[in-house]
Parts: C-alpha cells; sequence; structure tokens
C-alpha cells in the first residue's frame, strides 16, 4: 500500500535494519595490554645512582659554611668601604664600647670593612704622644719628691737630671709604643698566614688597633693616679687585669682578622707575646746586672 504525502494522517515508522554481524565496526575496542610487557613507571625516569653526580660525597648540613679558599668559619667575604677619617673618628668611641661589651670573632669581622691605614696611624700617634706626654709630667713629679729631700747643693743638679731623664724615658715610651705595635702585629700576621690565615695585615692591625686604643688610654689614666702613693698598687692592677683581657680580645681578633678557629688564632697571638715578654725579662735581668756591677765594682 503506497502513502500519500497529501494525505493527512501520522507518517509511518520506517523499519530499523539489522545490524550485519559480517561487517567491521568503526571504532574498534582497543586490544588489552600484554600482561607480559615490562610495567610503566608512573613516576617519570628515576634518578642516577649517584644522587649527587660524579661521585660526589653527599653534603654535611651541619658543617659551617666555607669562604676563602675553603677555611671553615661564620664569616661572609669582607667589602671594602673605609669610612672618611672625620666620620671614623666619631666612631671610634662606639667601635671600643662594641668590642669590648661583645667579644667575640663576628664582632670584630664586621668592622674590618672599615679598615684604612689613616685611622690606624691617628688612633696609634694620638695615644702614644698623649701616654708619652703624661708619662714625662708624672715622672717629673716623682722625682720633684725625691729631689726635695737631698741637700740644697745638690738640687739644681738633680733636679736638671730628673727632667732629662723623664724626657728620654717619654721618648723610649714613645718609640716603644708604636714599634712594639707593628712588631707584634708583623709576628702575629706572619704566624697567622702559617696557619692559613686569609686575612691581610691591614686587617690585622685595624682589628688590633680597636684593643690597642682603650688600652693606651686606661694605661694613661692608671699613670695619672699612679702618682698618688697607695692608689699606685690599685693602678697596677688593674693594669693587669687590662692586659690579660686585651689577650683574649686580640685572640678573638686575629680569629675574625684572618678567619682562623680558636686554636690556631690562639697560637698565632700567645706564641710572639711569650717570646717578646721572655726577651723583656732577659733584658731586664741584663740591666739590673750591669746596674749593680756599676755600683758595687770588685777589685
Amino acid at each position: 500500500m503506497s502513502w500519500d504525502p497529501n494525505q493527512g494522517g501520522q507518517v509511518p515508522q520506517q523499519p530499523t535494519p539489522s545490524p550485519n554481524p559480517y561487517e567491521t565496526p568503526a571504532s574498534p575496542t582497543p586490544s588489552p595490554a600484554n600482561p607480559y610487557g615490562p610495567p610503566v613507571n608512573p613516576y617519570g625516569p628515576q634518578p642516577a645512582t649517584n644522587p649527587y653526580g660524579y661521585g660526589q660525597p653527599p653534603v654535611n648540613p651541619y658543617m659551617p659554611p666555607t669562604y676563602y679558599g675553603g677555611q671553615p668559619g661564620p664569616y661572609p667575604p669582607v667589602m671594602s668601604t673605609p669610612l672618611p677619617l672625620e666620620q671614623a673618628l666619631r666612631e671610634l668611641p662606639r667601635q671600643y664600647m662594641r668590642v669590648i661589651s661583645h667579644p667575640s670573632a663576628e664582632t670584630f669581622a664586621q668592622e674590618l670593612g672599615k679598615a684604612s691605614w689613616d685611622i690606624i696611624w691617628v688612633q696609634l700617634l694620638g695615644f702614644s704622644v698623649l701616654y708619652a706626654i703624661i708619662s714625662f709630667f708624672t715622672r717629673l713629679a716623682s722625682s720633684a719628691l725625691l729631689v726635695s729631700i737631698l741637700p740644697s747643693s745638690y738640687r739644681a743638679l738633680a733636679g736638671s737630671a730628673s727632667v732629662g731623664g723623664s724626657l728620654l724615658s717619654a721618648l723610649i715610651s714613645l718609640i716603644l709604643l708604636v714599634g712594639s705595635f707593628f712588631i707584634l702585629q708583623g709576628l702575629i700576621y706572619l704566624l697567622a698566614r702559617a696557619f692559613k690565615g686569609q686575612g691581610s695585615f691591614l686587617q690585622q692591625c685595624y682589628s688590633s688597633m680597636l684593643i690597642y686604643g682603650p688600652l693606651l688610654a686606661l694605661l694613661i689614666i692608671c699613670s695619672i693616679i699612679g702618682i698618688i702613693p697607695f692608689v699606685s698598687i690599685l693602678g697596677l692592677i688593674v693594669e693587669i687585669i687590662a692586659l690579660i683581657y686585651a689577650l683574649v680580645l686580640l685572640v678573638f681578633a686575629t680569629m675574625g682578622s684572618q678567619r682562623l678557629q680558636g686554636g690556631p688564632a690562639s697560637a698565632a697571638v700567645l706564641i710572639p707575646v711569650g717570646g717578646l715578654l721572655l726577651l723583656s725579662c732577659c733584658g731586664i735581668s741584663i740591666l739590673a746586672a750591669m746596674i749593680a756591677a756599676a755600683l758595687n765594682p770588685t777589685y
């Protein structure tokens, strides 16, 4: 029976053709993976056998960082930023108080960037000249007490001798203060270099001058109060304590300026100090023996 499209009514449904069992499907289902093949690593490629590369040992996180040719130490490289002389002089009191009240190698290492020869010479010559002037007047005052008890016929000659002796003693003190500083620092520097120190001689002198300056100031005060008989013993005790503390600070200064550990820095400081003290004792002994021989000649 044919259907006329001009006729009303419902459109008849076309029959659905049955699938061809012999036709290949349009999108075939992929075959399952080979269960006998190598497994796939879901985490990506594995690292090399040595995770540190090129046969290097693992890094120890507890070792301190190294600077300056592999020397251990907690100090970063020094950035040289010297201050103008006027500004450096204004900051000296603060630096003195800082190194004295907070003694450590880090304290001295933080001051190394300001190192310059002009501020070193100003401190050294200024304190040394001031100490020589004060020592001249204190020795002159002490000699005046001895001259006053002599007979009047000898006072003029003794007074002239006391002035000349006080002036000579002051000049010797000035030369010894300046010379001993550079001799001691040179010996410390050479020993520090022998112990693989990495600092410069300028840094060594600058860090040590932060100790030498307050020490000379204390010696000046002690020489002034040394005129009083009963207070001179107290001044001597203070000087001995100050010298011992200065040695401790000098070890810290050598550690900070030369990037050394405590043992090598202590050896670099104590060996030349002990040697100079031994030479001084020998010189004093020889001088005392010569004076004694001159006062008591044997025939």
